[in-house]
Protein backbone atom coordinates (compact mmCIF):
# COMPACT_ATOMS: atom_id res chain seq x y z
CA UNK A 1 0.00 0.00 0.00
CA UNK A 2 1.37 3.38 -0.99
CA UNK A 3 1.29 6.43 1.25
CA UNK A 4 0.83 9.77 -0.48
CA UNK A 5 1.82 12.99 1.25
CA UNK A 6 0.62 16.33 -0.08
CA UNK A 7 2.98 19.18 0.69
CA UNK A 8 0.48 22.00 0.20
CA UNK A 9 -3.00 20.71 0.97
CA UNK A 10 -4.78 24.04 0.40
CA UNK A 11 -3.21 24.46 -3.03
CA UNK A 12 -4.11 20.89 -3.95
CA UNK A 13 -7.73 21.34 -2.83
CA UNK A 14 -7.91 24.61 -4.80
CA UNK A 15 -6.65 22.90 -7.96
CA UNK A 16 -9.23 20.12 -7.60
CA UNK A 17 -12.00 22.71 -7.27
CA UNK A 18 -10.87 25.16 -9.97
CA UNK A 19 -10.13 22.47 -12.59
CA UNK A 20 -13.59 20.87 -12.37
CA UNK A 21 -16.06 23.48 -13.72
CA UNK A 22 -16.33 25.60 -10.55
CA UNK A 23 -18.68 28.15 -12.10
CA UNK A 24 -21.42 25.63 -12.84
CA UNK A 25 -22.75 25.73 -9.24
CA UNK A 26 -23.47 22.00 -9.50
CA UNK A 27 -23.71 20.24 -6.14
CA UNK A 28 -20.46 18.32 -6.75
CA UNK A 29 -18.67 21.56 -7.62
CA UNK A 30 -20.07 23.15 -4.48
CA UNK A 31 -18.82 20.18 -2.46
CA UNK A 32 -15.33 20.55 -3.97
CA UNK A 33 -15.40 24.25 -3.02
CA UNK A 34 -16.39 23.30 0.53
CA UNK A 35 -13.49 20.82 0.67
CA UNK A 36 -11.18 23.64 -0.44
CA UNK A 37 -12.51 26.02 2.24
CA UNK A 38 -12.31 23.33 4.94
CA UNK A 39 -8.70 22.67 3.92
CA UNK A 40 -7.89 26.39 4.07
CA UNK A 41 -9.40 26.52 7.57
CA UNK A 42 -7.80 23.29 8.77
CA UNK A 43 -4.28 24.20 7.64
CA UNK A 44 -4.67 27.92 8.44
CA UNK A 45 -3.82 29.11 4.93
CA UNK A 46 -4.38 32.82 5.51
CA UNK A 47 -3.21 33.90 2.06
CA UNK A 48 -6.49 32.62 0.53
CA UNK A 49 -8.47 35.10 2.62
CA UNK A 50 -6.80 37.98 0.76
CA UNK A 51 -9.17 38.91 -2.08
CA UNK A 52 -6.45 39.98 -4.52
CA UNK A 53 -4.54 36.69 -4.04
CA UNK A 54 -7.74 34.65 -4.44
CA UNK A 55 -8.72 36.57 -7.58
CA UNK A 56 -5.25 36.23 -9.12
CA UNK A 57 -5.14 32.46 -8.50
CA UNK A 58 -8.64 31.93 -9.92
CA UNK A 59 -7.88 33.96 -13.05
CA UNK A 60 -4.54 32.17 -13.53
CA UNK A 61 -6.38 28.86 -13.85
CA UNK A 62 -9.72 30.00 -15.28
CA UNK A 63 -9.25 33.23 -17.28
CA UNK A 64 -12.92 33.32 -18.34
CA UNK A 65 -14.18 33.11 -14.76
CA UNK A 66 -16.55 36.03 -14.21
CA UNK A 67 -15.65 38.89 -11.86
CA UNK A 68 -19.07 38.55 -10.22
CA UNK A 69 -18.46 34.83 -9.56
CA UNK A 70 -15.08 35.60 -8.00
CA UNK A 71 -16.83 37.99 -5.60
CA UNK A 72 -19.47 35.36 -4.79
CA UNK A 73 -16.94 32.61 -4.10
CA UNK A 74 -14.64 34.83 -2.04
CA UNK A 75 -17.59 36.03 0.06
CA UNK A 76 -18.66 32.43 0.55
CA UNK A 77 -15.08 31.51 1.51
CA UNK A 78 -15.05 34.21 4.21
CA UNK A 79 -18.50 33.19 5.46
CA UNK A 80 -17.58 29.51 5.72
CA UNK A 81 -14.30 30.32 7.49
CA UNK A 82 -16.21 32.37 10.09
CA UNK A 83 -18.63 29.45 10.49
CA UNK A 84 -15.73 27.00 10.90
CA UNK A 85 -14.16 29.14 13.64
CA UNK A 86 -17.40 29.58 15.60
CA UNK A 87 -17.74 27.47 18.74
CA UNK A 88 -20.98 25.83 19.80
CA UNK A 89 -22.54 26.73 23.14
CA UNK A 90 -21.41 24.21 25.76
CA UNK A 91 -24.19 22.46 27.64
CA UNK A 92 -22.06 21.83 30.71
CA UNK A 93 -19.55 24.22 32.24
CA UNK A 94 -17.22 24.21 35.21
CA UNK A 95 -17.18 27.25 37.47
CA UNK A 96 -14.60 27.83 40.16
CA UNK A 97 -16.25 28.55 43.48
CA UNK A 98 -13.34 30.79 44.38
CA UNK A 99 -14.72 33.36 41.98
CA UNK A 100 -18.19 33.02 43.53
CA UNK A 101 -17.39 32.39 47.20
CA UNK A 102 -14.13 33.60 48.67
CA UNK A 103 -11.65 31.06 50.09
CA UNK A 104 -13.35 28.03 48.56
CA UNK A 105 -11.22 25.83 46.24
CA UNK A 106 -14.19 23.62 45.21
CA UNK A 107 -15.59 23.59 41.69
CA UNK A 108 -19.24 23.42 40.65
CA UNK A 109 -20.66 21.78 37.53
CA UNK A 110 -23.58 23.44 35.77
CA UNK A 111 -25.81 22.28 32.95
CA UNK A 112 -27.51 24.78 30.67
CA UNK A 113 -30.31 24.07 28.24
CA UNK A 114 -33.89 24.75 27.18
CA UNK A 115 -36.96 23.39 28.95
CA UNK A 116 -40.55 24.31 28.06
CA UNK A 117 -39.32 27.03 25.71
CA UNK A 118 -37.24 28.79 28.39
CA UNK A 119 -33.51 28.72 29.14
CA UNK A 120 -32.41 27.02 32.33
CA UNK A 121 -29.29 26.53 34.42
CA UNK A 122 -28.91 23.91 37.12
CA UNK A 123 -26.07 22.68 39.31
CA UNK A 124 -25.27 19.00 38.65
CA UNK A 125 -23.23 16.42 40.50
CA UNK A 126 -19.99 14.91 39.26
CA UNK A 127 -21.79 11.59 38.71
CA UNK A 128 -24.40 13.31 36.52
CA UNK A 129 -21.64 15.06 34.62
CA UNK A 130 -19.92 11.78 33.73
CA UNK A 131 -23.19 9.94 33.01
CA UNK A 132 -24.29 12.40 30.33
CA UNK A 133 -26.37 15.04 32.07
CA UNK A 134 -28.78 16.03 34.78
CA UNK A 135 -31.34 13.59 36.12
CA UNK A 136 -35.09 14.32 36.07
CA UNK A 137 -35.00 15.18 39.78
CA UNK A 138 -32.18 17.67 39.24
CA UNK A 139 -33.95 19.23 36.26
CA UNK A 140 -36.99 19.90 38.49
CA UNK A 141 -34.72 22.24 40.53
CA UNK A 142 -33.65 24.18 37.43
CA UNK A 143 -34.05 27.95 37.35
CA UNK A 144 -36.01 28.92 34.23
CA UNK A 145 -35.39 32.33 32.67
Amino acid sequence: MAVVRYKNQSEYAFLIWINNHPGSFHSLDTERFHVFVKTVARYRSKKWQDYSYFKKRVLDHAPKFGENNIDIFHSKLEELLRFYKACPIPTVSLEELGSIKKNSPKSILFQRGVKDGKSYIVEISEQEYYSGGASKETLKKAKLF
